[in-house]
């Protein structure tokens, strides 16, 4: 059998015509289409481009720019150009060192800047530059250096913020804080004081180097730090709302180590290291002092009033048995030899009897005047109508001999101890009756609701009436208006309505002119079930 062997072909293969036509048509196809991918690939790099630099034109608080590797600009936006003062024609293909003052070029600054940003990838500081009218401004910046997916450097950008306003800000703020009459500290969330002025170096004795820095419990040990402190249930910003603006009494610490009563007002302040806490501090050792003195007095004086009350009491109480006895000698007298020792023994008997009577009403008057705090009953709810009632069926005598005319209104249920209320209405109503003109006394006692659920009594009379410039002086101790041979009384009836209505947490008036009666005022607190108030 022979073998069969391949031929072999020296020069390319033809395809046949119409396959070769096919193959071409379809090339063109491809290329095209290639074509039409870049044609958009190129459109939306443009958008994209286009829409970056609108969005950093947007931003004019920041100036942002970019450099070649040398340092050039390339790039720079409204914010850049607002803040440096350069258009984009007049500083792009320039170097970035002109931004820089003098003595910082002289000394290779932008060089350096360029290389920490190439060897570490970024650079920031604060520092001083130049706008292009040559004025200098402070800045905080940022260099970030740019590489290509290969790491190769392709050129640096640059953020940075004109922090003038800042510092001028600042600048008034420390001013204002040095003028402060008070000691002021400020100090940051982490207690540490950042900020005081010569008035609180002066309180608490340091060099302002010795504080700054320095936690505030060197001065504040107590109750400062810890309210700036946010824990497991506070924010730092729920810790500061609940301080502000509060009057805080704690204890400061001098630098040498003795403490002084203080008072502080806090307020917060925002600033670019975060929220700062201001403190208004205030020595308050004199107004402690005069405080602890107050209260010994205050004491002092209850002690006294005490004793007071429970001398009258006794004096009055022990008093009143020897003068029952010289009365009653006295009126024995009068009768068993009236008209046979002489008008002159009759007289003087006649002295001897008035005067014991009336040492008698007046010691019963004090002893009134001393129980209303010594024998005191609880305050509770009671009928103003039915104390009335009472009030009037004590007086039946002068009203009958009077021939009164005593009216009211329908009265409130009220908080009070209602022995003494009777005591209250009784003196009102019996003055009402006792200081009249010629003709019928007529007496009207009536009650408004007011606020803070207090009830409003008025008993109005149309008696001889009082002159204005005596409204207060009638209800001190003692003080009478009339002569005793015009009207009988010891002066102490509404100096015992006083106290009374003081008892019970109210004020008393008096409205009159000479000649158109009076209309005596008193509040008393609305009952309520089943409230006791227990008071001295």
């Amino acid at each position: 059998m022979k073998s069969v062997r391949p031929s072999l072909v020296k020069g390319p293969a033809k395809a046949p015509a119409g396959v070769a036509v096919g193959m071409r048509k379809e090339a063109g196809e491809t290329r095209e289409q290639m074509e039409d991918g870049h044609r958009l690939v190129e459109e939306a790099l443009r958008e994209s481009e286009e829409r970056y630099r609108m969005l950093l034109d947007g931003i004019r608080d920041y100036a942002i720019y970019m450099m070649d590797p040398q340092g050039r600009v390339v790039s720079w936006n409204a914010g850049a150009e607002r803040i440096k003062g350069y258009s984009a024609s007049q500083i792009i293909g320039q170097s970035f060192s002109c931004f820089f003052p003098p003595e910082d070029i002289e000394r290779g600054k932008p060089a350096e800047v360029l290389r920490v940003a190439t060897n570490s990838g970024h650079y920031e500081e604060e520092g001083m530059r130049v706008r292009k009218d040559g004025s200098r401004f402070l800045a905080k910046l940022t260099f970030t250096a740019l590489r290509d997916p290969a790491g190769n450097l392709r050129g640096f950008s640059e953020f940075s913020h004109d922090l003038s306003e800042r510092q001028e800000s600042e600048a008034k703020y420390r001013g204002l804080l040095e003028a402060a009459p008070d000691p002021m500290v400020v100090v940051n969330t982490s207690g540490e004081i950042v900020l005081l002025n010569v008035q609180a170096e002066n309180q608490f004795g340091y060099h302002r180097d010795e504080l700054l820095g320095r936690p505030v419990k060197n001065i504040i040990p107590q109750g400062f730090a810890e309210r700036l402190v946010a824990d497991a249930l506070r924010t730092p910003e729920v810790a500061l709302a609940q301080q502000m603006g509060m009057g805080i009494e704690l204890r400061g610490r001098r630098k040498s180590g003795s403490e002084f009563p203080i008072e502080i007002m806090l307020s917060p302040l925002d600033s670019a290291e975060g929220t700062l806490v201001t403190a208004a501090i205030r020595d308050i050792s004199v107004r402690k002092a005069a405080e602890a003195h107050l209260l010994e007095n205050v004491k002092e004086l209850n002690r006294s009033n005490e004793e007071l009350a429970q001398f009258a009491y006794v004096a009055s109480h022990d008093l009143q048995e020897p003068l029952r006895m010289v009365a009653s000698y006295t009126q024995l007298l009068s009768r068993r030899y009236k008209g046979k020792l002489g008008a002159d023994a009759d007289e003087f008997i006649a002295f001897a009897t008035d005067g014991a009577s009336r040492m008698q009403r007046l010691i019963q008057d004090l002893l009134t005047y001393s129980r209303i705090a010594t024998k005191a009953h609880e305050l509770r709810s009671a009928s103003s109508e039915d104390a009335l009632h009472q009030a009037l069926l004590n007086l039946r005598g002068a009203i009958e001999e009077s021939h009164a005319l005593v009216t009211h209104d329908p009265l409130p249920d009220v908080l009070a101890d209602e022995v003494q209320l009777i005591q209250l209405f009784q003196n009102l109503v019996g003055n009402a009756i006792k200081y009249q003109r010629p003709g019928v006394p007529r007496v009207h006692i009536s009650a408004t609701g007011g606020a803070k659920e207090r009830w409003r009594f008025s008993v109005r009379d149309n008696g001889l009436g009082i002159d204005p410039q005596y409204f207060e002086r009638i209800f001190g101790m003692f003080q009478r208006l009339h002569k005793r041979d015009e009207f009988e009384g010891t002066g102490i009836g509404l100096a015992i309505c006083k106290k009374i209505v003081e008892r019970h947490g109210g004020h008393i008036s008096v409205e009159s002119q000479p000649g158109h009666g009076s209309t005596f005022r008193f509040d008393l607190a609305a009952a309520r079930d089943a409230q006791i108030m227990k008071t001295n």
